[in-house]
């Protein structure tokens, strides 16, 4: 795609994309245009590109597909628009699907048809979308509608949506295609259109909407500032929620714990004077015991002194009678 150039190109902050005629449009190009289309830096790993200035992100293509590949986790159809060059359109299979081919398929065989009534196709767009891929074989004209991506170096198209014409009907084909070759004409002058009407000319945004769609930039980036601040604000309440609710569970387990030590200590001390008081009490005892013997002692000694004394008295007496 040639356009000759009088001044050189002026490229928009991302702020005026929102003003783009082709941001955020299906733009109408062949393969030729995406292989072409240009990056530049601060928006890579972005899958956004740029045919003059305007920025592209999502196109349309229309050409026949001419080879169809399965992979274990991906489909993947080759298509010709004429163009002079072709481009591969792609899209993930379903989890299930996947397992179940990986499983089941010949790893020597990659091309296939998807227009095996005996078997279901269906695909997993970028953006989640399931896509219906039956209907779709080598020779469909189709209109395709997606991404854009990069494989190996190479541009592809990362598939969102895809019509298909067939020159015969075939009745398991879903009604929403392009039936008749009018339709496919009506496809090609889109593109042109679009090319004479769009891409031919550098996208020019005036002094007064580009300073709108700032001031529109810095009030959104204000509220998602704002945003992200009662977001942080809110998380660090939960933070300091949960910190309080663990200090507070911290505070706890600690006081239950020296209460538990306390109690503890309290039923030691009253055992240690249980013990204190038995010592005591068999000391006394012991002392009481060994008192009454002491005095027994003494009584058994009184009484056998009185007896002594008894005897000699009488033996006194008894003597006194014998002498007399």
């Amino acid at each position: 795609m040639q356009t000759s150039l009088s001044a050189p190109l002026k490229f928009y902050p991302a702020y005026c994309f929102s003003l783009s005629p082709t941001h955020e449009a299906w733009a109408r190009l062949t393969a030729r245009d995406v292989h072409a289309l240009q990056e530049r830096a601060g928006f890579e790993g972005q899958n956004l590109y740029f045919h003059l200035n305007h920025p592209i992100k999502w196109i349309r293509l229309v050409g026949v597909i001419v080879a169809i590949d399965e992979w274990p986790t991906r489909w993947s159809m080759l298509l010709d628009d004429s163009s002079g060059t072709l481009i591969e359109i792609t899209c993930r299979r379903p989890t299930s699907t996947s397992k179940a081919a990986h499983s089941t398929e010949d790893p020597n065989l990659l091309s296939i048809s998807l227009a095996e009534p005996s078997v279901s196709f269906e695909g997993v767009t970028a953006t989640g979308r399931t896509i219906d891929l039956n209907g779709i074989d080598i020779g469909t004209v189709v209109k395709a509608k997606g991404g854009i991506g990069s494989f190996r170096g190479e541009r592809q198209m990362q598939l969102e949506r895809i019509f298909n014409h067939v020159v015969m009907l075939i009745p398991s084909v879903p009604p929403a295609i392009i039936h008749t070759t009018n339709e496919e004409a009506a496809a090609w002058a889109e593109n042109t259109a679009f090319r004479k009407d769009v891409l031919s000319i550098p996208w020019v945004v005036s002094e007064k909407d580009e300073k709108r769609a700032r001031r529109k930039a810095e009030g959104l980036d204000r509220e998602k500032k704002a945003r992200e601040e009662r977001k942080r604000r809110k998380q660090r309440a939960e933070l300091d929620s949960k910190l309080s609710a663990l200090e507070k569970k911290k505070r706890k387990a600690q006081e239950e714990r020296r209460r538990e030590a306390a109690e503890k200590e309290k039923e030691r001390i009253e055992e240690a004077r249980r013990a204190a008081e038995q010592e005591e009490k068999e000391r006394n005892e012991e002392a009481a015991r060994v008192d009454a013997e002491k005095q027994k002692r003494e009584r058994d000694k009184s009484r056998r002194e009185h007896e002594r004394r008894m005897r000699e008295q009488e033996y006194e007496r008894l003597k006194r009678q014998k002498e007399n």
